[in-house]
């Protein structure tokens, strides 16, 4: 019998990183860079369709970042150029671009440069502002770990800095400064609505531009608000295992719209201007144990779906919406609050909250394999590999149809669970999936 070895992607090495891309810059180019600025993908560990209802996600900063190096222009020019697609420059006049007139993936470098034009005020691109950019990324694309966000928030932050010299005052973007970055997280936020077309809700861009070493982000989508969690899985002998699945996820099709609309529809259907706002303003359950509180969410969840889908009766473009689709909504909600609870009180002496916290991963699986109707064979393969090799917990991260599936593991069998998902995988024929190193990550910030 053939052994497969578990393929492991390479710890990513940030100083090495920053260098390469500008000497990539330099050789493309013939000068140096002003300046090289990065920014990570994120997994977000709970909390998914509901960025753009309101609730609140989990998300944290991954090690895989996305690299730009740039130079400023004074002719209105826009050039761009990948380390991953060499040879495939891309030039526009950044007056003329518009929703509609880009493709692929400049639609992601372009549209914040658009974005930042949308906006009054301080942070508009002066008249005569251009850029030569390269851009590199060791951020799995179509791996739900958030490619897009992260070349959108190195690119913004690019673009401020290198626009400080053609403005009367100076705005440091890659500053701790918590207002600038909000109003930075929805520029790029906007760049993928209206020119990329993926009408995602902005839990990447916060988390990518927003967040901390070493910990996890409770986002609250109602006001963009944060709650810092430490998430200290080393005492506890833990460790996130990541599989990129190698089956890409494209939200700009139709799947993650559709799904959209119809939760959407359930809001206005029930008066809300958040979904998040049908369900208590505390879903902690605290001073419940597991149990208890997994009875009272359930209870709640069915009791307002069964409320939405009659409210979305009298609506019309909302008959005969998936029921599973509004149920999975409201579960996510009351997971994430839950999850952050559990995280709150749990330390190395307290294996019960570590083993609920990867009991709610398995169950938000479950409702995006069953509820929201997500996933495919060779997630399930890898969630279902990673639970009976002795995960804690397994789910989905990102989208769906694709991508990366998270593991909460033994760090003393971060292998063993990993061989498990690659033999699962040789014996169905499925392509031989990505394991990716766990080490914090950092937000968005100017290297060079």
């Amino acid at each position: 019998m053939t052994i497969i070895e578990p393929a492991w992607a390479s710890e990513p090495d940030h100083k090495v990183l920053v260098a390469r891309v500008r000497d990539a810059f330099v050789a493309k180019y013939g000068v140096e860079p002003d300046g090289v600025w990065s920014a990570p993908g994120r997994l977000n560990l709970l909390g998914e369709y509901i960025d753009f209802l309101g609730g609140s996600c989990m998300p944290m900063p991954l090690p895989y970042r996305t690299y730009v190096a740039g130079r400023l222009r004074r002719d209105g020019v826009l050039r761009a150029e990948s380390v991953q697609m060499p040879g495939d420059e891309r030039t526009v006049v950044i007056r003329d671009i518009h929703p509609g007139n880009l493709k692929g993936w400049f639609t992601y470098v372009a549209g914040v440069a658009w974005s930042l034009n949308q906006e009054a005020g301080d942070i508009t691109l002066p008249a005569e502002f251009g850029a030569d950019l390269m851009i590199d990324s060791n951020v799995p694309v179509g791996g739900g770990l958030s490619s897009s966000a992260a070349i959108e928030c190195s690119t913004v932050l690019a673009l401020m800095d290198l626009s400080v010299t053609l403005r009367q005052q100076v705005l440091d973007a890659s500053s701790a400064n918590g207002e600038l970055r909000a109003r930075l997280a929805q520029v790029c936020i906007r760049a993928e609505n209206k020119v990329a077309g993926a009408h995602t809700g902005g839990l990447d861009q916060t988390a990518s531009l927003r967040s901390a070493p070493g910990q996890a982000l409770v986002v609250d989508f109602r006001d963009f608000s944060l709650q810092p969690v430490d998430v200290d899985l080393e005492s506890a002998g833990l460790s996130f295992l990541v599989v990129n699945t190698n089956t890409p996820h494209e939200l700009a099709g139709g799947e993650f719209a559709a799904r959209r609309a119809v939760t959407e529809c359930a809001t206005q259907a029930l008066g809300l201007a958040y979904l998040r706002d049908a369900l208590p303003d505390d879903l902690r359950c605290a001073g419940l144990g597991e149990a208890e509180a997994k009875q009272w969410r359930l209870a709640a969840i069915d009791d307002l779906t069964n409320k939405a889908m009659v409210a979305m009766d009298s609506v019309t473009r909302c008959t005969e919406a998936p029921r599973g689709w509004v149920r999975h909504a409201f579960h996510d909600m009351c997971l994430v609050e839950r999850a952050a609870y559990v995280i709150s009180v749990a330390d190395a002496q307290s294996p019960a909250a570590w083993s609920e916290l990867g009991n709610l991963f398995t169950e938000s699986f479950v409702s995006m394999r069953d509820e929201l109707q997500v996933s495919r064979p060779e997630i399930n393969t890898a969630v279902d590999a990673c639970l009976d090799a002795g995960a804690l917990g397994s789910r989905i991260v990102g989208g769906g149809f694709g991508g990366a599936v998270m593991a909460l593991v033994e760090t003393d069998s971060l292998y063993a669970v990993s061989q498990a998902v690659a033999d699962a995988y040789a014996a169905r024929g499925y392509a031989s999936p990505e394991f990716l190193p766990m080490s914090p990550g950092f937000p968005a910030q100017r290297d060079h």
